[in-house]
């Protein structure tokens, strides 16, 4: 058998003209003439019965055998018993794969007919006069294709078909059409010469599974040959052998399953700190470890978008240099470039309208693996619908059938109160012409290592993040220790000089042109003093910034009232700022610290106010803060404004410690922030349009009343 790929090089002239010959027309036509056939038939019988004399049955290598593993093991195991338990000449076993082919994985002969060297010999002599290699040893060769039409004869992609057992009397069906038509009465040849009367092909399938409405799953064909006719008993002795081979693909593949996801947490744990490097060995692995085209990684952003982080493609099919081509051949049908590996461009989004048709946002919708056999529903809507021919024809260069998002998520919350929260996709395309129950198992198992894979890189980066934390209050308690003294001093200072002042006030021989003037320094002495001591108990909790805060149950729309206090004290602070306050009545509780919370408003709203000031308009400043029950389990809060936005290239970073655009400023506010609110079971996300606004929206759980 071989691939009608393969190619031909290494013939000499003489050599390919004869191939061409032999697979002409005119020598089909010639060979099957009777008294042709006849003698084909006769001197080719006749030179195997003369080899199978001279050459003595030779000892089965039971190290040879004990040296083969796994599903190889296993299904040469069934060949070699269907030959010497059940009496056949020869046994072959396929299995099905990726591109809808069948190798031969497994192949065992009676020895007497002939040894393995000596088929490889007959092998290397009839490859000599054909179009391409002839193998049943070489599973790269000895394949056949189950939806290519010139294969529709094979005896193999015929039983697939039909689901059942096929019997032939001719040996030339299990290689056509590799063996070319003009060489069937050498078969039948060698067939008479060997004593074979009759061939099987039986394909075997896992089964069904009822629970969730799946099919039966082609897994790969079994093949014997008998010097007698194959009776019903024989098909029942091979229909079990089959389900034998059946049993042991499948444990196969749930080993290669689990030896893969070892492999994968091994590279997680060696590359906690890189979220790209752990995706991309994701991507690599479905291509190198699973046999897919290509396969995509995209992760889900704070801003509801889906952006690829990683990408491979099997080498063989296209080069880096090839994609690239191809990215810029439909870039011309775009108004914006086209890009598998930038993922500022690779980037779609969950809530935006125009997105729905992306099979990447329909996978998350639905909440499963979605499955197209366009490639051009993976680029929807990035690229327009006048460039579809173009990605088709290049789906049709890159043999893709079938093209899968496989979403991911993790599960959060607790006390019967779990959701999945989506991490990302992952994508997958095949030669195949639909993905089997199987190998959808096995992408979700691949997809579950990279949910796995992002959290543990994201709370690596927190740990990471704390440990700076850690570091940066650490130098603030020991700044601020160190000028405490002097502060204080400071403190002692003013006091002095206002009781220096009231006993001057108390004293008749004080100038009278002065006491107007003293009294009215008095006058604000109490105040000076609320702020001194103030200032000096804040100094005081300098000294122990990790103290404990009670939690207890906070009203949220009072938490947002008393944010909105502090940064607009007085009417006059709003200026010419519009602000639109909607707060939904009776809101329930949450169980939280009070002032926390209001401090987490604050930093956002604050932010709005500093980016309507950044945009720089005169008018039409607006901030809105709205608060809802979003279920009766979670309360939303929104924070719109109407100013500078955030770069698409900076969504991702906003939410990082030390990250900031503010001169001296310590990119700690929404760090804490969304550290905060994620520590009482919320989240706080963001989306905004660069140069017309931003939102931030906090959903908070709230509590089971018996909790409060």
């Amino acid at each position: 058998m071989t691939d009608d790929k393969t190619s031909n090089s290494g013939k000499t002239g003489f050599q390919r003209i004869t191939a061409q010959l032999i697979e002409s027309p005119f020598a089909t036509w010639f060979s099957n003439l009777p008294p042709v056939g006849w003698l084909t038939r006769r001197i080719v019988g006749s030179v195997v019965k003369k080899k199978l004399v001279e050459q003595p049955a030779p000892e089965v290598s039971q190290s040879v055998q004990n040296a083969i593993t796994g599903l190889h093991a296993t299904l040469q195991s069934i060949a070699y018993d269907v030959v010497t338990a059940h009496g056949y000449l020869g046994a072959m076993v396929a299995t099905y794969e990726q591109g809808d082919t069948l190798p031969v994985r497994a192949f065992y002969v009676d020895p007497q007919i002939a040894t393995l060297e000596q088929i490889k010999q007959y092998e290397t002599a009839v490859s000599k006069f054909t179009r391409n290699p002839v193998s049943i040893t070489n599973p790269e060769i000895a394949r056949v294709y189950r939806y290519d039409e010139s294969y529709s004869q094979n005896l193999s992609v015929k039983a697939v078909e039909s689901g059942g057992p096929i019997i032939s009397e001719e040996l030339y069906d299990l290689f056509c059409p590799i063996a070319p038509a003009s060489s069937r009465q050498t078969v039948r040849g060698i067939q008479e010469g060997l004593g074979v009367e009759q061939v099987v092909a039986i394909p075997f399938f896992l089964e069904p599974d009822t629970v969730n409405g799946t099919k039966p799953e082609i897994v790969g064909n079994m093949f014997a040959a008998k010097s007698g006719p194959i009776t019903q008993q024989d098909l029942s002795v091979l229909t079990a052998l089959s389900r034998q081979a059946a049993a042991a693909i499948e444990a196969e593949r749930r080993s290669l399953q689990g030896k893969i996801a070892q492999e994968i947490v091994y590279a997680l744990q060696t590359n906690l700190a890189s979220e790209e490097q752990i995706l991309q060995r994701i991507a690599e692995g479905v291509v190198a470890d699973l046999g897919y085209i290509g396969a995509m990684v995209g992760s889900y952003e704070a801003d509801d978008s889906i952006a690829v982080r990683a990408f491979s493609i099997a080498p063989e099919i296209a080069s880096q240099e090839e994609i690239q081509k191809f990215e810029q051949q439909i870039s011309r049908f775009s108004p914006t470039p086209l890009s598998l590996t930038d993922p500022e461009v690779a980037r779609v989004y969950r809530y935006k309208d125009k997105y729905k048709e992306n099979l990447s946002v329909r996978a998350v919708e639905a909440g499963k693996p979605t499955i197209s056999d366009e490639l051009f529903d993976l680029f929807r809507p990035l690229t327009p619908d006048v460039a579809r021919p173009m990605v088709r024809a290049i789906q049709d260069t890159l043999g893709i059938h079938k093209v899968i998002a496989v979403p991911f998520f993790l599960e959060t919350g607790q006390d019967g109160k779990r959701q999945r929260k989506v991490i990302g996709n992952l994508f997958a395309a095949s030669r195949s012409r639909e993905f089997s129950q199987g190998e959808i198992e096995l992408l979700e198992g691949f997809a579950q290592q990279a949910a796995a894979g992002i959290y543990n890189a994201r709370l690596y980066r927190k740990a990471e993040g704390r440990r700076q934390v850690a570091e940066t209050f650490g130098r603030m308690a020991f700044s601020a220790t160190a000028y405490l003294h002097e502060l204080r001093n400071h403190i002692g200072v003013f006091k002095t000089y206002t009781q220096v002042l009231q006993r001057l006030v108390g004293q008749h021989e004080v100038n009278p042109e002065n006491i107007d003037l003293i009294k009215d320094m008095l006058s604000s002495t109490p105040d000076i003093s609320k702020r001194l001591d103030a200032a000096a108990k804040i100094l005081d909790n300098l000294h122990e910034p990790w103290r404990d805060i009670n939690d207890e149950p906070t009203d949220v729309n009072k938490a947002i009232q008393r944010a909105l206090d502090k940064l607009f004290p007085k009417l006059e602070d709003i200026g010419n700022l519009t602000l639109q306050v909607d707060l939904a009545e009776n809101l329930p509780k949450i169980y939280t610290s009070p002032d926390m919370l209001k401090e987490a408003f604050t930093v956002v709203i604050k932010n709005a106010k500093e980016a309507i000031t950044q945009k720089g308009a005169e008018k039409d400043k607006l901030i809105w803060v709205r608060s809802r029950t979003q279920t009766p389990d979670l309360i939303e809060v929104t924070i719109t404004d109407n100013g500078a936005g955030i770069k698409p290239e900076h969504l991702r970073d906003i939410f990082e410690l030390k990250w900031t655009t503010k001169s001296g400023g310590m990119g700690f506010g929404l760090y804490w922030t969304k550290d905060f609110i994620e520590g009482i079971g919320g989240e706080i996300n963001v989306d905004s349009d660069y140069g017309v606004g931003t939102t931030f929206t906090f959903l908070l759980p709230v509590p089971q009343i018996d909790n409060i």
